[in-house]
């Protein structure tokens, strides 16, 4: 079952990871574009919603084999793992907006691209890492 489940998981993680670029979206919408909050406040606040809607996708939905592992230890190594990607994309929003003058909308596009990879890599690798199949 895992062999082509394995198949899937990147279509299944680009799914969840553009759920989770809509809520970093609307959340910079509300906060950045409506409420005025500084780009670096609202773009922390809003990825820490998308962080946790791409958990639940991927937890539950995208990745497989991982049941093994406890939720709680899954959400603290997702968020370990999402650091980085999270300072990778927020770097990207914040130099742009401030710097250049890009939109927040397209910024985040642009961060979003940057940090997928990072993102796929650790998550597949040390947070829902299947069990193997010896066991």
């Amino acid at each position: 079952m895992y062999a082509a489940y394995g198949k899937h998981d990147k279509v299944r993680f680009i799914i969840v990871g553009a759920v989770g670029f809509v809520a970093n979206f609307l959340g910079l919408a509300l906060f950045f574009g409506l409420l005025n909050l500084p780009i670096l406040v609202a773009q922390v606040i809003s990825v820490e919603l998308a962080i946790l809607v791409t958990f639940a996708g991927n937890n539950y939905w995208a990745f497989d084999g991982h049941g093994h592992i406890p939720l709680v230890r899954k959400l603290w190594r997702f968020h370990a793992s999402a650091l980085t990607g999270m300072a990778i994309n927020s770097a990207v929003v914040v130099g742009l907006v401030r710097f250049l003058g890009v939109y927040y909308g397209l910024a985040l596009a642009a961060g979003s691209t940057v940090a997928l990879v990072w993102n796929y890599v650790l998550y597949k690798r040390f947070v829902f890492r299947a069990r193997p199949k010896s066991e």
